[in-house]
Order: structure tokens, then sequence, then C-alpha cells
């Protein structure tokens, strides 16, 4: 026992370099912007850690556009409408992310007299649009704020940034963590709050980006130093591959706030975070003279589990709101494209119940 041949020993070794070959030559064929088959090279590139995937964007190896998104910038914010356009009668001022874009912006499609501020982030939690929504409104007066709420963002809410929730396109936009203390909304901000500062930080990786790393381990839910940080498992096909195995079984933001038997469990401290995030959302909106209406966006296979949490809340405050489960349902797949945003007759149904909604008279406030 414990002896090895000298043949069994010859044959791990043969093995092990045979394998290291391969590992070199599978990265080296499809190496980023080398490879003439895009699908195969995402498909190796995806295990790549945040950090490697970011110096590749920063390098110019990788699409960077994603770099300049969602950040909540005073100066960006500025430039957009801040009163109704000629031949508008309402300025809507929208926050959220794709899902509530797209259903606004073809909302003002159906219905010319609207003028649109639209401000979001990619897969942006309510966090981000609370932000968004605080430092934006004293910018402008709309006369209605409409904020988009993903159904699998929700656990999301215990993010700092989009580098984490969006691993295979990491995004590093940041927002609050928000918490509950004494049934108020407590705020963190992050270390690091616009473009410029995270390329700053980024590109000297220095004591600010480790503070920011730092934070992101204590506040950050999804953070993972494996999945994370950048290492000799960027440079190994093999490695990546394993990576890429490791995020696809492992979503921290969902454990304890949502499986797919349950729903959404109500005590969870996002879903309580959430409820707060939308009341005092609402409450901004009503002390500037804002009609505030909450558009509840469920995700392929979420049925109506967002609206059956939030229903009571939302009811009880008398916030107004659409649900898509209400339009179609979640849980039938000809209803979602490949990427997991809305086929056209989905957003149709939405953004027609969004407009009627805003050419209605607004409730009576309470």
């Amino acid at each position: 026992m414990g002896f090895i041949s000298r043949d069994s020993l010859r044959t791990a070794v043969f093995v092990l370099a045979w394998l290291a070959l391969a590992d070199i030559a599978v990265g080296w064929a499809f190496a980023p912007g080398r490879s003439r088959l895009p699908e195969l090279q995402r498909y190796f590139e995806y295990g790549r850690s945040v950090e490697g995937k970011l110096r590749q964007m920063v390098s110019g190896a990788r699409d960077a556009r994603i770099i300049e998104a969602g950040w909540i910038d005073e100066d960006r914010l500025r430039q957009l409408p801040a009163t109704p356009a000629a031949g508008s009668d309402l300025l809507v001022a929208a926050y959220g992310q794709s899902f509530t874009l797209n259903a606004v912006n073809r909302a003002a499609e159906l219905d010319k007299a609207m003028t649109l501020r639209l401000a979001g982030g990619p897969g942006a939690p309510a966090s981000h649009s609370l932000r968004t929504y605080r430092t934006d409104a004293p910018l402008r007066k709309a006369d209605v704020v409409v904020f988009g709420v993903l159904s699998s963002t929700v656990g999301q809410l215990s993010s700092m940034s989009g580098l984490i929730p969006m691993f295979e396109n990491p995004a590093p936009f940041t927002y609050p963590r928000y918490r509950l203390v004494d049934g108020r909304l407590d705020e963190e901000q992050p270390l690091i709050r616009s473009e410029a500062d995270f390329r700053a930080a980024f590109g000297a990786r220095g004591q600010p980006l480790q503070a920011f790393r730092r934070q992101l381990a204590t506040s950050d839910k999804g953070f993972d130093e494996f999945t994370f940080s950048e290492s000799w498992i960027d440079s190994s096909t093999v490695g990546r591959l394993v990576r890429r195995g490791w995020v696809a079984h492992h979503d921290g933001y969902d454990d304890g706030v949502y499986s797919h038997e349950r729903g959404f469990d109500a005590d969870a401290p996002e879903v309580r975070v959430l409820r707060q995030i939308l009341v005092e959302a609402d409450a901004l909106a009503r002390s500037r003279g804002e009609r505030f209406v909450v558009l509840l966006l469920h995700t392929k296979g979420h049925g109506s589990q967002l609206h059956s949490v939030l229903e009571n809340a939302l009811t009880s405050a008398h916030i107004d709101y659409i649900s898509t489960h209400s339009l179609f349902s979640a849980n039938d797949p000809t209803n979602f494209l490949p990427d997991g945003h809305y086929v056209a007759r989905a957003n149709d149904a939405l953004a027609r119940a969004l407009r009627d909604r805003l050419r209605q008279p607004a409730a009576a406030p309470r």
C-alpha cells in the first residue's frame, strides 16, 4: 500500500502533460479576438473572474460599454429632459432596469404626448432605483414617476454593485446597501460611486480598490473570493470551466429569499427592505406632487410570486401598481426572449396597461 510503480508514475506524468498541453492549446485557440467561433469563445471565457473580465474591458480586449452604464451621476441626469417637450403634457420619470425602460419606451410610442426621463442600470435592483430617484428628484419636476421592480433582483437588495450579480458581463456601477433600522431605511454608500473613480481605482490597483473589495466582502452578500478575484485560474481553460460550474450552482442572493417551491419569504430582510423602499419612494413622490406607479415585473418561472409578497403592503399604503401577472403568465416560456426579456406582445400588453393607467385620473390622495 502507498507504493507507486514507476510505470504508474510515468503514466500520470504523461496524462498531466497532455492535459496541460490541451489547456494551453484551447486557451490559445479561443483567446479573445482570435477565434472565428464566437459562441465557443464566450463559453470558455464565461468562467473568467470578475476582475479578469474587468481587466479585459479596461484594456479594450472586451466590449467596455457596460463600464459606462448605470452610474448614479448628477451631471448625466442633468442632461435628461426636465420639462415636457412641445406637444407633450406629461413628463414621465422612470427608474429601474431594461424591463422597466422597455415598457415605458413602448408606452411613449403609443402615446406621443409623453416625454420620458429615463434613468436605470443593467439588472438594477430597487436600491439603485431609490437612490437614483432621490438624486434625480431635485433636478426636475415630473408629472409621473414609474418605479420598476424585477422579481429576479429582489435578492440583490443585499448587493452594492453590478459586478457580482452580473457575473457573465459584470457592470461596475454601484448603489447603496439598505437595511431596516427602527422601521426606516439605513443607507450604506459604496466607497466607489462614479465611473471616473472606478477607472482610477482599478487602474492603480491601490488602496481605494482594496478598500472597495473589503467593503464588498463585508456588505455584499454575493461576494465570493473564488469568483471575484483574478488568479492563475483565469489563464487556464480547465480552471475557468470549473469556476463556470461553481457560479452556475451557487446563487447566494436568493438564499433565504426565494425558492421555486415556496416563492419569496415574506420575512426575509431583502423583502422587508423592498417594502420600505416602495413606501419611502412613494412618500417622496407625494411630497413633490408627483404621481407614483410601481411596475411589478415577473421574470420567467416566477409566476405571480412578486405580486403575492407585495400586494398587502402596496394596498395598505395606497400605492398604485401594475403587475405583469395580470397581463401574461411568467410561467409560459413563449412570453420570453432567449435573453430573458419579454417578447414584443408581452411588452406591448404591459405598455398599453401603463399608458391607460397614466391617462386615467389618479386616485384621490389618502
